[in-house]
C-alpha cells in the first residue's frame, strides 16, 4: 500500500510538470470615438489593432509555447487640433524571458519607457507577466487539490503501517 501511495505522487508531481502554461494569443485597443480616429488616420496613426479573441481558451487564439503569459500595452497620447487623446492597444501572449533585457520575467509589470516626437505624440510601453494560465480566469485547482490529498494520504500510510 505504502508504494502505491508513493508512485502515485511521483505520477502526480511527473504529469503536473508536462503540462505548458496556456496564455491568450489577441490584441485589442479601448474603443475609440470616430473623429479621434479620424483626425489619427489624417496624422498616418493606425489604432486597429484587433485581432484574435481573448476570451476563448483553445485554437489560434491561445498558445502554450511558454512559461510565462505576456500583456503588453501600449499607451498613446496625442495633442491634435486643441484636442488631447489617450488610448491604450494591447496584445497578449506566451514569453519564457523578457523581450527588453533576455532576463526571467517575475510576476509583476515592467514599465519600459516613454517614446516622444515634435508633433506633440507621446508613447509608453508597460510589459506584464505573470504564471497562470490565461492569467485572469479562475485558477484550476484540480492538480494542486489532488496532490496535497495524495501527499497528506502517503503521510498517513506511511506512519500508521
Amino acid at each position: 500500500m505504502k508504494q502505491i501511495f508513493q508512485f502515485l505522487i511521483i505520477l502526480a508531481f511527473i504529469t503536473s510538470s508536462a503540462y505548458a502554461i496556456k496564455c491568450h494569443q489577441c490584441g485589442g485597443a479601448e474603443k475609440i470615438p470616430k473623429f479621434a480616429k479620424n483626425a489619427l488616420a489624417k496624422l498616418n496613426i493606425s489604432v486597429d489593432s484587433l485581432y484574435g479573441d481573448c476570451k476563448k481558451t483553445s485554437g489560434s487564439d491561445m498558445c502554450s509555447n511558454g512559461t510565462f503569459c505576456l500583456k503588453r500595452a501600449k499607451v498613446y497620447q496625442i495633442g491634435y487640433s486643441g484636442v488631447n487623446l489617450k488610448w491604450t492597444t494591447y496584445t497578449k501572449g506566451c514569453a519564457t524571458l523578457r523581450e527588453d533585457n533576455d532576463q526571467i520575467p517575475t510576476n509583476t509589470c515592467y514599465e519600459l519607457g516613454q517614446v516622444s516626437n515634435s508633433s506633440g505624440y507621446t508613447a509608453k510601453r508597460m510589459d506584464c507577466y505573470c504564471q497562470k494560465d490565461f492569467c485572469n480566469s479562475t485558477t484550476n485547482l484540480g492538480g494542486s487539490l489532488i496532490m496535497t490529498i495524495l501527499f497528506v494520504l502517503s503521510i498517513f500510510v506511511q506512519y500508521s503501517i
